[in-house]
């Protein structure tokens, strides 16, 4: 072949070297590989005269990583580069097995090669061969490594020399001490000895032992090295927490003979961890423990109750009455000021062993230990209310008053838990709050069993909107003077699919609580005003049919009811001042400017407002004038006093009075009888009641509707 011609050149080249050569003819693409390179790479030598190579002979071998750049070096000559290249990389000897890709002195299977070489041109200055040389520099690279490991701990002890380092000779004992390990504890050089005790005396007793054991199992051999955190007392007395790092050197048998060091000063960083362990389990404002530690005291307490003979003890929630108005009023930054007097008022008041906790905003809660009796724990609650509701009296001159609603659990109940323990004296705190606040509620089983029933409707209300199972009842709303149906109010049903219709009182506040109000709300505002359209079209009337919707606060404030309104009005095609939404009087107090916005927008769009169970609530009195208003409902209770002979039958006369003067219309509700009727009647322009018409399912609605229109339409007797 044409190879043949050089190889012996090849070969009296090699002899005289350490190198091996190789040469590529890239028009046939065989590659002749010298015996030397040949054993580089761990291939059988041959017969260099007669045999051919291919490349991948050798690139096979070239560790993946290296592949690549040495492809690369060869495609920049065949491409007509002219300026000869040098590349290092690894091979992978082909006489042994390759179990691991790594590289390393232990494992013989990659060597490290540097390949030189650069092509050689025809006439027309085209490429036709490479031809190159490869030496065997593994051990080179093997040094590298090793002296690039020294200069990097060198580099480390250099680092660490702001460290205090030390140097102890076993046998004798004798131990020195850097200038910077003295100086770091406050010490002159010549204050300080060369022995052990030095440092081993000014180690408190509790981390002494400590030291000592880290020390003897490096020495002992079943640690590799020394690591150890202590603190130590520097030379005024305080205290200084420490890092020492070691290393022991050993003689021919593994004995340690000697061992070096260095020591740390981590104070700020301990000072640092124990700062964030503190914020975990403390409230950062007041600095009281936190809901976590807190129940781990309880868990602690449930605990020490399992033991025979073990004193009961008691959990307290505390919750501040109204605390959000003072927010609102005064800013956060005054109700933050405000917190921290209470939590100042009620750590005073609390016994000693007892824990006080911030557990939110405006509660807190306090485990009351070994008690005597559940009227410890009442005592306890009743001391921390007086102190709460002691006047106070901020800088800026406001002062009030404070109550504070309060639920109690005693261990006594049975727990097995912190969390179940804490939940029993929230559950009890809310039955406090609910019944008129500033009162103490202890836990009992039947809460519980409340609140679990209270959770599962809740869940059902939720599946009930999702799956259609709520529906509108419609009661007529008649005209005194004739006894004509005027309109409806349209109220809300739940069709349960076990319980059957469960009433509005047992899950309209329960809606009201977990917001589900404002997308019952909207559903029911839809449904009454599409039902009102199809009546409005089949049961025509001179003046058109209209419809009450109640919204409840929430849909009001935060469900966008002026929006809601506005795209229902424009796809449902109904007279917009058919439609009357019905507002509670609680709602005008809360923000009488922003409601007043909201109800001029509707009134803007000609729908008309009601104000239901006028006079039971706020007295609207003084702004009643000011807002966009059209009809007063007087309530059931004022109404039931014209039969029943009260004196709150008066007030129905106020009302109706105050109605006319404002010039709007009075509806009465809830009469149910004639006597009733009667009564009202020129004072009422509107009735409703169970006397004229009971709620019902549309299709009842219609035939009362038919039979009245049918009555209409008789002819007058002769």
């Amino acid at each position: 072949m044409v190879l043949n011609t050089n190889i012996d050149r090849y070969l009296l080249a090699e002899k005289a070297g350490t190198e091996g050569v190789w040469d590529w003819d890239l028009r046939s693409d065989t590659l002749y590989l010298s015996p030397r390179f040949k054993d580089f790479l761990g291939l059988p030598p041959g017969d260099p005269s007669r045999e051919t190579n291919r490349p991948n002979d050798w690139l096979s071998l070239v560790h993946p990583e290296d592949v690549d750049w040495l492809h690369a070096s060869f495609e920049a000559q065949m491409v007509g580069l002219s300026v000869p290249f040098q590349i290092e990389h690894r091979v992978r000897r082909a006489d042994l097995t390759a179990d691991s890709a790594t590289e390393s002195k232990a494992n013989p299977h990659w060597r490290w090669l540097v390949c030189r070489g650069m092509a050689v041109m025809d006439d027309a200055g085209e490429p036709v061969r490479l031809v190159g040389s490869v030496a065997d520099i593994t051990d080179r690279k093997h040094a590298e490594r090793e002296l690039r490991r020294s200069e990097e701990r060198y580099a480390l002890a250099a680092a660490g020399a702001a460290d205090g380092l030390w140097d102890w000779h076993i046998d004798s004992g004798e131990i020195y001490y850097s200038p910077r390990w003295k100086a770091m504890l406050g010490f002159e050089d010549a204050e300080i000895g060369g022995t052990v005790a030095e440092w081993f005396q000014r180690v408190p007793p509790g981390d002494l032992d400590g030291l000592r054991t880290a020390i003897e199992l490096h020495l002992s051999g079943e640690r590799p090295h020394l690591q150890h955190e202590f603190r130590i007392r520097d030379k005024s007395g305080a205290e200084m927490w420490m890092l020492v790092r070691g290393l022991a050197v050993r003689d021919d048998k593994g004995a340690a003979i000697r061992m070096a060091g260095s020591m740390t000063d981590i104070t700020a960083r301990k000072k640092a961890e124990q700062q964030i362990l503190f914020n975990a389990v403390h409230d950062g404002m007041t600095g009281l423990p936190n809901r976590t530690l807190l129940l781990d005291r309880i868990g602690q307490a449930l605990d020490r109750n399992r033991r025979v003979g073990a004193r009961p003890f008691a959990t307290i929630i505390i919750d501040l009455d109204r605390f959000k108005a003072i927010n609102d009023a005064l800013g956060t930054s005054a109700g933050d000021r405000v917190l921290r007097i209470v939590a100042k008022r009620l750590d005073a008041s609390r016994r000693v062993g007892d824990t006080l906790a911030r557990l939110s905003a405006d509660e807190f809660a306090v485990l009351i230990d070994e008690m005597d009796d559940a009227g410890d724990a009442l005592a306890a609650a009743e001391h921390m209310a007086r102190s709460i509701s002691r006047p106070v009296t901020l800088e800026e001159g406001h002062e009030f008053v404070l109550t504070a609603s309060i639920g109690v659990a005693l261990s006594q109940t049975g727990y097995d838990r912190a969390e179940d323990m804490l939940r029993d004296a929230s559950l009890a705190m809310y039955r406090a709050k609910s019944g008129g606040r500033a009162r103490i509620d202890v836990f009992d089983t039947n809460l519980r069993r409340q609140a679990m029933a209270a959770m599962r409707m809740e869940a059902d209300l939720r599946a009930a909107l999702e799956q259609g199972q709520l529906c509108l009842h419609y009661q007529p709303i008649v005209l005194l003077e004739t006894g004509a149906i005027a309109g409806f109010e349209a109220l809300m049903r739940w069709n349960h699919p076990e319980r059957g219709l469960v009433p509005p009182v047992e899950f309209i506040p329960l809606a009201e609580e977990t917001g589900l109000i404002a997308p019952m709300g909207r559903w029911a505002l839809g449904a009454a005003v599409r039902q009102l359209a199809a009546w409005q079209c089949r049961f025509q009337r001179p003046t058109p049919l209209f419809m009450s919707v109640n919204v409840s606060t929430r849909q009001f404030r935060d469900d966008d009811i002026v929006g809601a309104v506005r795209d229902l009005l424009d796809v449902v095609p109904i007279p917009p001042s058919s439609l009357k939404l019905e507002l509670t009087e609680s709602l005008l107090v809360q923000d009488p400017d922003e409601c007043r916005m909201l109800m001029q927008s509707l009134r803007d769009m000609d729908v008309r407002l009601s104000i239901d169970d006028f006079g039971t609530g706020y007295s609207s009195l003084a702004y009643l004038h000011k807002l966009p208003v059209d009809v007063l409902k007087i309530d059931r209770s004022f109404v039931k006093a014209v039969s029943t002979g009260e004196g709150n039958a008066a007030i129905v006369q106020v009302i109706a009075g105050l109605a006319t003067i404002l010039r709007l219309d009075a509806v009465a509700e809830g009469v149910e009888t004639e006597d009733e009727a009667v009564y009202l009647r020129g004072l009422c322009k509107y009735a409703q009641g169970y006397h004229f018409a009971r709620p019902a399912l549309p299709e009842a609605v219609e035939r009362l509707l038919a039979a009245e229109d049918e009555h209409i339409a008789l002819p007058a007797p002769a």
